[in-house]
């Protein structure tokens, strides 16, 4: 339930790149917590789309290998609450605030119930498509337990959008 430590690194590092950029953090120097610098990156990011395209410039003028998975994954991200509901095998289930859209998503480095310490948790996470997978950047931010009567209306939920084809993996 998390991508190859390979990719979670380049991942990683490229997509700190780019928010740092994107903030005008100057020389990449940041001051306090990097998690917090990244969401405001990210949220910025959110307000200006047309800042990442900038971004990669100025990041393709300093460094040959722009990792260009990165940047393509980037451009579809999400960010919104979400209801991580609960890991399988393969994935952790999220289900939109809406509750029109699920999905299987990965974590980066670590799954997201250790991240979290546990399952059934309305949160706020950027989700991206990268590599064929849908995976979770990790600046998630916060987070509500949901008492079971909500867990059971979520799964109940998930449930109807995976059997009318609104989950995607």
């Amino acid at each position: 339930m998390i991508l190859d430590p390979a990719d979670a690194q380049r991942f990683i590092r490229w997509y700190s790149l780019l928010l740092l950029e994107v903030l005008g953090a100057a020389s990449h120097q940041v001051q306090g917590s990097l998690v917090a610098t990244l969401v405001q990156g990210r949220t910025k990011l959110m307000k200006q789309p047309a800042l990442l395209q900038e971004a990669k410039t100025k990041l393709a003028a300093q460094y040959a290998d722009v990792d260009c998975d990165v940047v393509e994954a980037v451009e579809s991200l999400n960010v919104r609450k979400w209801v991580y509901l609960r890991d399988t095998k393969l994935h952790s289930i999220f289900v939109d605030e809406a509750t029109d859209h699920a999905f299987g998503v990965v974590g980066l480095t670590e799954r997201l119930r250790d991240l979290l310490s546990g399952s059934g948790v309305w949160l706020e996470a950027g989700v991206v498509r990268y590599r064929e997978r849908f995976v979770c950047d990790g600046l998630v931010g916060q987070p509500v337990w949901l008492g079971s009567n909500y867990k059971k209306r979520f799964n109940e939920r998930y449930r109807a959008l995976k059997a009318e084809g609104r989950f995607y993996v």
